[in-house]
């Protein structure tokens, strides 16, 4: 069915894309007989070879095609230690296609418009990025943009900021940990979501808000996955924005999501709670220097000890990147990145944290230390990535005192094309 669908759409995209070029040329065929350049026998015999399409719905004003490939490598080693015993769990080394994204967003007038995105590379329900109506409103009372469908809650900055613009190669222990689907450990909090959204401004200059209403499950747009509980999850943020000068620039505000589903794929069987997080934000960009940090808390019902007791996991991330520009080759930037995690008794295993990294054990806590380049060929257009990442976790859920761990290191270079 994924493929199905997936080739149907990049059908549709391809022959909406030929429409607008096949608008054009008659357009620019019709400007040249006009100006005598060529005769009209000359521009029927050109217009003749182009294949006429159009879209279902002559309300279309304009299509816009979307696409991203990144091709990745990666090179990750794990290690345990538990009750004084070391386990090598082995190397994962491969290259793969991180992304394949395919899409189109259609202006349909009236401030209407639809956004479509796809990932070839998922095998999985999930393999839909993004799929929402967008509305966007110019009222005295009302200004901003309404989306219904599926995208991504304000929460987590790292998680919702656009994979494209990362910089690091991947996200981090805390980030994944709050964001990524909830597996009994991790949270589920952040990442995409089906539902109403409103991303609205104020009269104040720079000053935004926000909210959304959607399932409380994650990363699953078509039905509800096996067991998980089907509540609601509400997100409200705030956030203000100011451009200094032309060299300086800062944004800072606070996310919070409440759900009274917490155990959403089905973890817990009937214990489940409810689950309120918070996440305050900063970023500052100036003479080239980017700075961004994060707090994320969360205070979880039925979190541990065999979902009896509530657990209040932390987590935080902080990083910098300095962008130095090479002329006709772009710009070269190094850039870090700490990560810190302390999931209080909840549990979180090297491969909740590390992408595609092996783990066995689960740990109370942990931290990451990432560094790496980023070569802006043409800007985030073409981009050439490598980084190393050391995350160490430590302790036992059931008791955090009790001596065993856990150290990876990944090492991962990736190039991306946007178009």
């Amino acid at each position: 069915m994924k493929y199905k669908l997936t080739l149907g759409l990049a059908a549709a995209i391809l022959a909406l894309s030929a429409t607008l070029s096949n608008g054009q040329d008659k357009t620019t065929l019709d400007l040249l007989v006009s100006k005598g350049i060529i005769t009209r026998q000359e521009a029927d015999s050109v217009a003749k070879k182009s294949v006429s399409i159009s879209p279902k719905e002559k309300t279309t004003k304009s299509i816009k095609l979307i696409g991203r490939v990144q091709t990745q490598y990666e090179n990750i080693t794990t290690e345990e230690t538990i009750g004084g015993v070391k386990d090598d769990l082995g190397t994962k080394s491969d290259f793969l296609m991180r992304r394949v994204f395919l899409g189109m967003n259609a202006d349909i007038g009236s401030g209407w418009s639809a956004t479509v995105i796809a990932d070839f590379c998922r095998s999985s329900a999930n393999y839909m990025e993004y799929a929402y109506i967008s509305k966007k409103m110019d009222g005295e009372i009302f200004r901003g943009v309404a989306d219904l469908g599926y995208k991504k809650v304000m929460f987590n900055l790292e998680e919702y900021t656009s994979a494209s613009k990362l910089l690091s190669v991947e996200r981090s222990i805390a980030s994944r940990y709050f964001s990524e689907d909830n597996n009994g450990r991790r949270l589920g909090l952040g990442g995409r979501h089906t539902g109403i959204y409103w991303q609205g401004k104020t009269p104040v200059e720079g000053l935004a808000y926000g909210m959304s209403v959607t399932n409380s499950y994650n990363n699953n747009p078509t039905s509800v996955p096996d067991g998980a509980k089907d509540g609601l999850l509400y997100a409200a943020n705030v956030s203000y924005s100011r451009k200094i000068d032309e060299n300086i620039s800062l944004l800072a505000g606070v996310n919070a999501a409440f759900s009274n589903d917490t155990n959403v794929a089905g973890t817990a069987g009937e214990q489940s709670g409810y689950i309120i997080g918070v996440n305050p934000y900063v970023t500052l960009s100036a003479y080239g220097l980017t700075f961004w940090g994060e707090f994320l808390m969360a205070n979880v019902e039925n979190a541990k000890n065999n979902f009896s007791r509530d657990a209040t996991p932390m987590g935080l991330n902080v990083g910098a990147e300095y962008k130095f520009d090479i002329g006709q080759w772009g710009a070269i930037a190094p850039t870090v990145r700490y990560s810190w995690l302390d999931t209080d008794g909840r549990g979180t295993k090297v491969s909740d944290g590390i992408r595609n990294a092996y783990g066995s054990s689960s740990f109370d806590r942990g931290q990451s230390i990432y560094a790496g380049l980023n070569w802006y060929i043409d800007g985030n257009s073409l981009k050439f990535q490598v980084g190393y990442e050391y995350a160490k976790l430590e302790g036992a859920p059931s008791n955090s005192s009790l001596v065993q761990s856990a150290e990876a290191n990944a090492v991962r270079a990736q190039i991306q094309v946007l178009f």
